[in-house]
């Protein structure tokens, strides 16, 4: 009977630290001419760990679909089709871009960037753009950049790329007693299925998803006492 209960503590305190890391992304569509679909792709992005701390290592995600059957009929600029489940998507049917079969993703290029607020911007131009640093291929592997794809084939949709959350520009902002807290986005170049796409992601308020869908911005990491 002792050892049922160490076991069910057990499995208890796995449940709880697992619903700690939360996957929280930005879900967006985007166009394919070639498919004439506004929503061809679905994408979500967000930080490989949630919620995102500064001065550790931590990554980008990167989850892509297609639609392989009609072109959502949902108003796209109040709802982003569903990444899971295609029962309310519109007509619309998801499935995996995986480049092990017959899907390509090319020219990939991503830009880490610290910024002064959490708003959404169209360039790194923008004054709001503190700091924009480019993250190196995949031990120099160079068509998809710093992207690796999941290995495991349920989540073959999954393309992330590591890095550590700061110090990726000067220290701002209220926290600036920890460099590396603050207002991230993400710059992504790339070539999907021979159609080029060029997005800008921003955490926190600086979401362009219309139901508010982001993921966090990064916060400084709790000391012990």
């Amino acid at each position: 009977m002792k050892k049922a209960g160490h076991i069910a503590l057990i499995l208890l305190s796995a449940s709880l630290f697992i619903t700690e890391d939360v996957q929280a992304h930005e879900a967006r569509c985007l166009a394919s001419a070639a498919h004439n679909d506004p929503c061809y792709y679905l994408i979500l992005v967000g930080f490989t760990h949630e919620p995102a701390l500064a001065n550790e290592m931590n990554g980008l995600d990167v989850w892509i679909k297609k639609n392989v059957s009609t072109p959502t009929k949902l108003d796209i600029t109040k709802t982003i089709p569903d990444f899971d489940d295609d029962t309310n998507n519109g007509g619309a049917k998801y499935v995996p871009v995986d480049v092990m079969k017959e899907d390509t993703i090319m020219n990939v290029m991503i830009h880490v960037l610290r910024l002064r607020k959490q708003v959404h911007i169209t360039s790194e131009s923008d004054k709001n753009v503190v700091s924009a640093t480019m993250l190196k291929p995949y031990y120099g592997y160079t068509m998809m950049g710093p992207l690796v794809q999941s290995m495991d084939p349920i989540f073959n949709y999954k393309y992330s790329a590591r890095f550590m959350t700061g110090p990726t520009g000067p220290k701002i902002g209220a926290s600036s007693e920890v460099q590396g807290v603050g207002t991230y986005g993400f710059h992504i170049m790339a070539m999907i299925n021979d159609e080029m796409y060029d997005e800008m992601f921003v955490c926190g308020e600086g979401t362009t998803n219309p139901t508010g869908d982001a993921f966090s911005c990064v916060g400084a990491p709790q000391k012990l006492k």
